[in-house]
């Protein structure tokens, strides 16, 4: 079989028609014929074929398009060497061309949409791969041999093709024949539609670096005829445009070698089914991470409640009542007290399945409440005149013993004595404030609320789906490349690579979404969130008339955190401000709380906007963490202009 060596030189250092001489109307790189053991080596020369090997007819038809893409179909009758086998046709398309006199960017014409029928019957099996700066497109059968001549429609779509001249005009200038073809073209003709009529034609032909003209006419549809050309003969048309006529015409510019080769042969068809595979995993996936998740969500991550009882009751020691999983809301009643053992802090934890800051700060004021410390003003500036002091007393016997959670916050905040500033803790009580949040998620799971710490339930699942979205946003950015390759002549409108890694990322999102819905209450737990909202009702409904002048002092002081978890502070305080009112209109003297050392009017109002303004801080505190410094540097540049390129050419194998 007659081995043919393929030339791919790129003829920029020859001179071409003054039309292409322009800064901004790059020269037109070659492109050559190859056979199937086609090698391409810069110090050869052409070999010479046999003459009755030849393009019968070749048409060049082209459809500019508004951004700058060309969708190409090449018309070709070819006709085979008498008595030697053949396969098919090749046809290289340059897709990299070297960019201005850059040495590591080269301009990209990405190949997609190739597809090829043959009239009279040929096989049009394809075959793509990469081959230096082009792409070889093998049309025909392994297995099957051609003679004679055969009729080719060869279809494909390359990107970035058109050029901004930069005079409001934009060209396309594309090489039909290469004259470093090898093989003699008959009947060469040339087409060409945009979106606007062209207002210049030019059409050159015969040897590199030749001025002969060709005919061309100008129009909606540019028309080009050549004559015969000979092997080594080559023929080049350019159309020109106004600029208005298209979008954006940047050129896709790569790092790189111009002439380096990636990938490996794939056909079309295998690289559409496996495009079509990667769409649907990508689109299926997240809908099943949807469904599955959505399902959990459904069976496990609903509260539980007791059935055919009084919503916010338990059943009686001994007895058995069944327990469903969701239905309907619950009725809230109004209750007068919080539930029993129920501090505020687990009240807050109850109430939307998390430990808030709010939670912890109120828990300290409880236990200032509870006689465990008082809080005052530095009024005095001992440490500074806006902080806060604590100092640990001893409370009364027989009250309730403290839980892990209450006593840890209790020892930390007086660890370095019985008498601290808030601000002492700023920077160093982080820690504690984590530990604290633990025992009370412990807490909610001892008392029977959860099965499961509904902190670690979230968290795990976040956790897995921050794993499932990050992992595949980092095989998008070091896998997608390669992957791409694969799917480069599918001729998909979006990289399926995106589809297929952006889906891992939306299930993560998926998984990540829902799985903060996981953390479900059980029966008991159910019961005492409704005794929790009857009393939150309660302390958003109180009113003066409800409470006794002689309990006024203790009711406030034992119920303001509670408030303080509800964010009904100020509207509690207000309450007492009318009992106290009255009391002293009758003559009898309501008292402050003796846990608060305030200063101003000491009243109730007071009390409480202290003690919100004592949470907010104490929280900012407890989270506060020593700082750091850093710093960062930035830069960048680059700019674009105008580079040509395309162009085909072909042969048996």
């Amino acid at each position: 079989m007659l081995v043919v060596l393929v030339l791919g030189t790129v003829a920029l250092a020859a001179p071409w028609p003054a039309v292409a001489e322009t800064a901004d109307r790059p020269a037109v790189a070659a492109w050559t014929l190859g056979a199937a053991a086609a090698t391409a080596e810069s110090s050869a020369s052409a070999v010479s074929l046999p003459a009755e090997e030849q393009a019968d007819r070749l048409a060049m038809d082209f459809e500019v398009q508004a951004d700058g893409a060309v969708v190409v179909t090449e018309t070709i009758t070819w006709r085979f060497p008498e008595g030697q086998e053949r396969h098919g046709i090749l046809r290289n398309v340059k897709v990299r061309a070297g960019y201005q006199e850059s040495e590591t960017q080269y301009r990209y014409y990405e190949l997609t949409g190739v597809s090829v029928t043959s009239p009279s019957g040929a096989p049009t099996d394809i075959a793509v791969s990469d081959f230096g700066a082009y792409r070889q497109i093998r049309v025909g059968s392994p297995s099957e041999t051609v003679t004679g001549s055969q009729d080719y429609v060869v279809t494909y779509r390359l990107a970035h093709i058109v050029n901004d001249i930069g005079d409001g005009t934009a060209e396309f200038y594309y090489n039909v024949v290469d004259p470093s073809n090898g093989f003699p073209q008959r009947q060469v003709t040339s087409s060409v539609t945009a979106p606007a009529a062209a207002t210049r034609a030019a059409c050159f032909f015969g040897e590199l670096g030749s001025t002969e003209t060709c005919a061309a006419t100008a129009g909606n549809r540019a028309t080009f005829t050549v004559p015969d050309l000979e092997a080594e003969e080559g023929a080049s048309i350019v159309t020109s445009y106004p600029r208005s006529a298209f979008g954006d015409l940047t050129p896709d510019l790569r790092e790189g070698d111009p002439d380096s080769s990636s990938g490996s042969a794939l056909r079309p068809a295998t690289a559409r089914a496996l495009g079509w595979l990667a769409i649907g995993i990508g689109v299926f996936v997240p809908l099943l991470a949807g469904a599955l998740m959505g399902l959990l969500v459904w069976s496990r991550g609903r509260d539980e409640q007791y059935a055919g009882i009084t919503p916010g009751l338990t059943p009686g020691i001994g007895a058995t009542t069944p327990v469903v999983v969701g239905g309907p809301e619950p009725t809230v009643a109004v209750q007068f007290t919080p539930p029993a053992g129920v501090q505020p802090g687990m009240v807050g934890t109850i109430l939307d399945e998390e430990v808030n800051l709010v939670d912890v700060t109120a828990t300290l004021v409880d236990l200032a409440v509870r006689g465990h410390l008082t809080i005052a003003r530095d009024d005095q500036g001992v440490f500074r005149a806006d902080d806060w002091v604590l100092s640990r007393t001893t409370p009364r016997a027989g009250g309730p013993p403290l839980s892990a959670y209450e006593q840890l916050l209790l020892d930390s905040v007086f660890s370095a004595g019985d008498r601290v500033a808030l601000s002492q803790l700023k920077n160093r009580f982080k820690p504690t404030l984590d530990a604290v949040e633990r025992l009370m998620y412990e807490e909610v799971v001892e008392r029977g609320w959860f099965r499961r710490s509904p902190e670690r339930q979230r968290s795990g699942w976040v956790t897995l789906g921050t794993v499932v979205s990050a992992a595949s946003v980092f095989l998008l950015f070091f896998v997608g490349g390669p992957v791409a390759g694969v799917f480069g002549d599918a001729g998909f409108p979006v990289a399926p690579t995106w589809v297929l890694f952006g889906g891992g990322v939306v299930t993560g999102l998926v998984i990540r979404a829902l799985g903060t819905r996981m953390a479900a209450r059980t029966a008991t737990g159910s019961a005492v969130l409704v005794q929790s909202r009857g009393f939150e009702r309660y302390i958003a409904t109180a009113e003066a008339n409800q409470i006794r002048w002689e309990e006024a002092q203790e009711v406030f002081s034992r119920f303001l955190p509670y408030a303080i978890v509800f964010g009904l502070a100020d509207r509690w305080a207000r309450v007492f401000e009318e009992v106290a009112a009255a009391a002293t209109a009758a003559g009898h003297a309501v008292g402050i709380p003796t846990w608060y050392g305030g200063g101003g009017s000491s009243g109730f109002s007071d009390v409480a906007s202290s003690m919100d303004s004592f949470s907010t801080v104490a929280a900012g505190t407890f989270v506060s963490t020593p700082g750091s410094s850093g710093s960062s540097g930035f830069s960048g540049g680059g700019g674009s202009s105008g580079g040509g390129g395309g162009g085909s050419s072909g042969g048996s194998w």
